[in-house]
């Protein structure tokens, strides 16, 4: 999950420089689709031959490592279990993934609604270059890295999950509200939006440790597949949305305040999740 934020930290000067070339023929909106979607074939391939299905299978993997890692995998089926077995069918219908299915698609449609226009809405609102939008771009993202990480350990220390996504659910959408309400003020709107985009990438390391938490291996895929394959659908309907809405109006307000009414459904689908029982840990060996 930290590499979401990671990935537009550095992504967003670097795209900014690739706008600016003109090679052969193409404009650098073209060789932004071409240089960036490179490392995603060369990687795609990588992890076909490096990415194992088992620790025991990682080669990469000391020895003490795996045979830890085996073991707590091996703890926390024999928990589940304890609780209740679930068959892939049980949980496509179970009433949890179905709202997990539908928290995703709320929350990543004001993910996305925001990430693709958020350049935009900085370059109108400052009128600065797009070269230097960029640079500015990326230092929300930097916080929003930094809140990935401290969310996730502050969730696995507590080992709580709902209120830790929840939480940044809802502090988002009033971060996003107070960002609307301050659009005359460039660098105090910027503020809001770097607390905004802190929020929505937070939330995600602690929901997506729902869906494992009592479902078994495959059942657990299952469900997995079935949240991203109705959840990253919002990545579409989000910013489609949205430049409808900034089309029509010649205003980004309208657009936000829908992203922001999404978040906060999402957050209130969050806290109506019930049945979420964590397996005792165990203490973590010394390597």
């Amino acid at each position: 999950m930290a590499a979401l934020p990671l990935a537009n930290f550095l992504g967003s000067p670097l795209a900014g420089r690739i706008l600016q070339i003109h090679w052969h023929g193409l404009e650098g909106w073209r060789w932004l689709f071409i240089l960036e979607g490179i490392p995603a074939i060369v990687f795609g391939i990588v992890t076909i031959f490096y990415l194992a299905d088992w620790p025991r299978d990682a080669t990469w993997l000391p020895p003490e490592e795996c045979a830890w890692i085996t073991a707590e995998l091996d703890r926390e089926r024999a928990a589940k279990k304890a609780l209740r077995s679930y068959t892939v069918a049980e949980a496509l219908r179970h009433r949890e993934v179905i709202l997990l299915a539908l928290i995703y698609f709320l929350s990543v449609t004001g993910f996305y609604g925001f990430t693709i226009w958020f350049p935009t809405i900085l370059k109108r609102a400052s009128g600065l270059a797009t070269g230097t939008v960029t640079l500015v771009v990326a230092v929300p993202y930097l916080i929003a890295l930094i809140a990935t990480l401290l969310n996730s350990w502050l969730s696995d220390r507590t080992q709580e999950r709902r209120w830790h996504t929840a939480g940044p659910l809802f502090l988002g959408s009033g971060a996003l509200l107070l960002a609307i309400a301050t659009s005359s003020h460039f660098w105090i709107q910027l503020g809001f939006f770097t607390v905004f985009a802190a929020c929505v990438h937070s939330f995600q390391p602690p929901f997506w440790a729902l869906p494992t938490i009592t479902l078994g291996e495959s059942a657990a895929a299952a469900s997995i597949g079935l949240i991203n394959a109705i959840g990253n659908l919002g990545g579409f309907v989000g910013p489609f949305i949205v430049g409808i809405v900034v089309t029509r109006t010649g205003s980004f307000t309208y657009g936000l305040i829908w992203l922001l009414g999404n978040l906060v459904a999402a957050g209130v689908v969050v806290l109506c999740l019930r049945g979420f029982r964590l397996p005792t840990a165990a203490p973590v060996a010394e390597m």
